[in-house]
């Protein structure tokens, strides 16, 4: 048997089933207010270098590949991307921004934690362990530092082969190159640089990734800076 509505009741009707439609769409449509992720399981600085306070009024996250380029443009560190910077309005807009960030983090601004990731090919897990290596003397920033400014933008091409690492770490101050050397070749932290790639990938699938305050923010400086503010 067919229910026929009356008019009015059918009137009511389509302004229901209206109603219901727009307000869907500004569920799934609207741009989200609370974009929060808890990172609570990166305060770990066995895994996670960190720099700067611990009670900073801001907490910075990048999470980076020592071979993905755009992370060594945001370093600040190589002359690819100085000279790149100078034609390319978006590499310039990146130039430099978590150099600037750790600058902050210096100066006890903010709470930086770096997040190494390892899935760019084989010599990111070198790189990776190298820097690893460098943290059990105290020389982890150092050797970040100086792994993205030996970057040539280019992918697994060598550059960061274990040997050429070892020569890279050579020229850090007051680093027992026969402690590190021992320690990458027998690949003493690979296990932690596997850890830290599966906790990584739980929050991000691209590098060069940042966080202020538990917000995914653009790697772009203007955008990190208004975030710092």
């Amino acid at each position: 048997m067919k229910i026929k509505l009356k008019k009015k009741e059918l009137y009511f009707y389509i302004i229901f089933v209206v109603a219901l439609i727009v307000a869907l769409g500004f569920i799934l449509f609207s741009p989200h207010t609370n974009t929060k992720t808890n990172l609570s399981k990166l305060n770990n600085n066995s895994l996670f270098p960190t720099l700067g306070p611990e009670n900073a009024p801001h907490t910075v996250v990048e999470f980076a590949d020592f071979q993905c380029p755009w992370c060594a443009v945001a370093s600040g560190m190589p002359q690819f991307a100085k000279d790149a910077a100078k034609n390319d309005p978006s590499i310039n807009s990146v130039l430099g921004s978590a150099l600037k960030v750790q600058n902050l983090a210096k100066s006890g601004k903010v709470k930086f934690i770096y997040v190494p990731m390892s899935f760019v090919g084989q010599e990111s897990i070198y790189a990776t362990q190298a820097a690893l290596c460098a943290k059990e003397q105290n020389k982890f920033w150092e050797m970040h530092d100086a792994i993205f400014a030996a970057h040539d933008g280019e992918e697994n091409n060598g550059k960061f082969s274990k040997n050429n690492l070892k020569k890279i770490a050579q020229n850090i101050n007051n680093l027992n190159t026969t402690k590190f050397n021992n320690c990458l070749e027998g690949d003493q932290k690979l296990s932690k640089v596997q850890e830290i790639e599966s906790i990584a990938l739980t929050y991000v699938q691209s590098t060069p990734t940042f966080f202020v305050d538990n917000e995914k923010i653009s790697p772009g400086w203007d955008k990190l800076s208004k975030a710092l503010n």
